[in-house]
């Protein structure tokens, strides 16, 4: 499988930067060219103003035992400016209410920079590598740019490309032609995210021309930690899943 190389010398590499088509000389006896096509970013597409609406659910589990919680998210496009490095970034304000009925209260604030080359997120003060163009089977390094470079290198892969995905939100069903799909390895690819003891799975869905229209995030431990206790089959002593399923969009 390919695996691509993220090395902070290679993101920041003005080539993945340009916003025009660029000309590389071919060296030889000919005095010829090669076009390269700058990638699109069109799977995560801003613009101030911009609004996203997502329905989101919560499942907790401590000691086997579930509880749930629905709210709404709304990621809106509050700011656009040029950041220290000279690239394109965008202020996203992520509000939350209880019901479709209660007022927004801000939440959160997103900082995104998008590229050619890839689509940078800062989150909680974590700065995350998303998305990479040009999109390819492979896993890349999401942690590249913030303190969790050396844990895991390889953790964030593309399946599913150019696939159709279906979204159910209560009564509506929604199919959205061509997507792409980022996850977490599974437990053939590294045990250490899936085993016995620990789950992790991250899934996001990119639909072109529309951004993300599903997130998704499960976490489980099936022993307390600290004991010699082995895993139950379907027994969950302690765990969470968040999924987000986009539901309007606009300005």
């Amino acid at each position: 499988m390919l695996r691509y190389s993220m090395v902070k010398d290679w993101f920041s590499s003005r080539t993945w930067l340009a916003a025009a088509v660029l000309t590389v000389a071919v060296a030889g006896c000919k005095n010829e060219s090669v076009t390269i096509e700058p990638a699109t970013t069109n799977y995560y597409p801003l613009a101030v103003g911009d609004f996203r609406i997502y329905n989101v659910t919560d499942t907790i589990w401590t000691r086997n035992v579930k509880t749930y919680n629905q709210f709404q998210f709304r990621e809106r496009v509050d700011e656009e400016y040029v950041d220290g490095t000279g690239r394109q970034t965008f202020r996203v304000v992520r509000s939350r209410r209880n019901t479709s009925t209660d007022p927004w209260v801000d939440d959160s604030v997103l900082v995104v920079s998008p590229a050619a080359g890839n689509v940078v997120v800062m989150r909680n003060n974590l700065r995350r590598v998303e998305l990479i163009f040009p999109v390819r089977e492979g896993f890349w390094n999401a942690n590249a740019y913030n303190s969790m470079n050396d844990v895991k290198e390889d953790n964030l892969r593309y399946t599913n490309i150019d696939q159709p995905f279906t979204t159910t939100a209560g009564s509506s069903t929604v199919t959205y032609p061509k997507t792409l799909t980022t996850s977490t390895p599974n437990e053939q690819e590294d045990p250490t995210y899936i085993n016995a003891f620990y789950y992790l799975r991250v899934r996001q869905v990119y639909a072109l021309g529309e951004g993300l229209v599903f997130r998704s995030r499960r976490r489980f431990i099936y022993t307390e930690p600290g004991t010699a206790d082995l895993p139950v089959p379907n027994v969950i002593y302690r765990g969470t899943t968040r999924t987000e399923v986009l539901i309007e969009k606009g300005r």
